[in-house]
Order: C-alpha cells, then structure tokens, then sequence
C-alpha cells in the first residue's frame, strides 16, 4: 500500500514537472514574439490629427493641439511650414501619448505661411492643417 502511494506520488510529482516546463516555454516563446515586433510594424496602427490651432501674428508663435486617436505613442519630430515660395521647418521633438489631446507651441514662425504638414518618428504617420483651419 505504502509503494502505491509512493508511485502515485511520483507520478503526480512527474506531470507537475512536465506541466511547469511546458508552461514556462510556452510564455518564454510568447515573451519573444512580443519583443519581435518591429516598429513598423507598431506604425500601421499609430494614428494621429491636427485637432485645433491658433497663429499669434504679434508674437509669431504657433500654438498646435493634436489627438492622438491610438494608444501607441509617437514623437513629433518636425514641423514643416510652407509659404508660397519656399518652406522652414522646425524641430519639435515632443511626445504625443496615446489617446490623448495635446498642445504645443512653437515660437518664431513667420506670417504668411499657407499651410503646414506634422511628422512623427514613423515615416507614415504624419498630418497637415492649413493656415484657414487656425484661429
């Protein structure tokens, strides 16, 4: 009797072994195809707008609010201003969170600009406005 519990005890010892393995392999190889997304890959699904605007001609500042509409983050890197004979860009280098609404000001824009295009730190994703939808 006492050789049968043992038995069953190893038995039982042995699944537990065999289950732990299994389960530990199982989230390592999980883990790994999580990490093996690229970034391109997270920019298919990163999306964001120009939301509102306002030029300060006095002061020549350029205030800009943004939503992003995902949950992946994106870096504004630059600015692009176009006038109707040539263009200045402007470093931003701002983190716009995910699902959220933000404001950023951008001093030393010019006035008589026609319109102005945002890009992020994936080469797709990017937005424009133009100087009639600012207030």
């Amino acid at each position: 009797m006492v050789k049968i519990i043992y038995m069953m005890l190893a038995v039982v010892m042995s699944m537990g072994a065999v289950l732990t393995f299994w389960g530990s392999t199982l989230i390592k190889e999980r883990l790994n195809a999580t990490e093996n997304i690229t970034p391109a890959e997270i920019c298919t699904s990163a999306s964001f707008k120009f939301y509102s605007g306002k030029y300060d001609k006095a002061n020549m500042n350029l205030y800009l609010v943004f939503e992003n509409q995902r949950s992946i983050e994106l870096k504004l890197e630059k600015l692009y201003i176009f006038y109707p004979n040539n263009f200045e860009t402007f470093d931003i280098n701002k983190t716009l969170e995910g699902n959220i609404l933000k404001s950023f000001n951008i001093p030393g824009v010019n006035d008589g600009f026609s319109s102005g295009t945002v890009k992020t730190n994936c080469p797709s994703v990017e937005t424009d406005f133009s100087y009639s939808q600012l207030t």
